[in-house]
């Protein structure tokens, strides 16, 4: 009898064992994150989109970065007054200033973004080539960004020297509902300001301020959203004007407080409210094309 109520009480045991090693395994799983997860895994590099020029409306030019603007009165654009600058009273009509822009920044994305890639556990990286800026003065960063020259060296972001200040997981993406945003964790933010900067407490209190910004924030991270469609193996990573107008207003307030000598006499907060008045309709693109 004795030897039979051993027998059932090690029964007992291991089957007590077993249900615990069960349950401790379904806790387990309960505790671990899902697997990281987007349909935009992938490696990318820079696609463009034919158009007219601004010069010649014939003449058709590849863009890799675009500015699409829809003015409230077209037959009136507001200018942006240069006079300062030039040395003699002249307003350039703030619709050519754009699309020198978005020549400008095509030309860097052309000649100086070799890929992308968007990893699968959720960190990303790129490839790219220096911009050769000749001068510390204006002529010379002007001249490097109108005609602009790469160096030939291939280079990668994140590498050696940038693992020195960023460490790992301090940035990173993630999708959600036809959005890529773009994260950077809290502690680096900390950690990056040091004792007498508290960047998180800033950003806080910028988005308690200005709340429509949109910017995510989370117990570790913040995140800055961008729209993205796909089509054909094609991304249009991009920002409309309703995503623009709350950080218009934050530039407009901290640009024009600054002194004229700084801007080079141009009123960068009148520029900015000129924007937003006087626009129904504005988007900011980069195509990425899946290889």
């Amino acid at each position: 009898m004795k030897n039979l109520f051993t027998k059932f009480s090690l029964i007992a045991a291991l089957c007590a064992i077993a249900v615990s090693s069960v349950s401790c395994d379904d806790d387990n799983k309960k505790n671990t994150p899902p697997p990281f997860s987007s349909e935009l895994i992938g490696s990318y590099k820079p696609a463009s989109v034919s158009r007219p020029t601004a010069a010649d409306p014939e003449e058709m030019q590849e863009y890799y970065l675009t500015f699409d603007v829809t003015w409230t009165d077209p037959d009136n654009i507001p200018g942006i007054d240069l006079t300062e600058i030039l040395g003699i009273p002249y307003q350039m009509p703030m619709n050519t200033v754009l699309s020198m822009v978005e020549a400008i920044g095509s030309g860097i994305v052309k000649g100086g973004l070799i890929g992308v890639e968007l990893k699968n556990d959720g960190s990303f990286g790129a490839q790219y080539k220096d911009l050769i800026v000749e001068g510390t003065d204006v002529s010379a960063i002007l001249g490097a960004l109108l005609e602009p020259k790469f160096g030939e060296e291939v280079k990668s972001f994140p590498n050696a020297e940038t693992s020195e200040i960023l460490p790992e997981g301090a940035i990173g993406y993630y999708t959600k509902d036809s959005k890529l945003y773009f994260k950077i964790g809290r502690d680096f933010l900390k950690a990056a300001g040091g004792a007498d900067l508290d960047v998180p407490a800033l950003i806080d209190g910028l988005l308690t301020q200005y709340p429509s910004l949109g910017i995510v924030s989370a117990d570790d991270y913040y995140a800055i959203p961008l729209k993205y469609v796909q089509e054909n193996g094609v991304v249009k990573v991009y920002v409309d004007r309703a995503m623009m107008v709350p950080f218009l207003d934050v530039f407009s307030s901290l640009l024009g407080s600054l002194d004229s000598s700084v801007t080079m006499g141009i009123d960068a907060g009148k520029i900015i409210k000129d924007l937003k008045d006087n626009t129904t309709e504005m988007e900011i693109a980069l195509r990425l094309q899946k290889i």
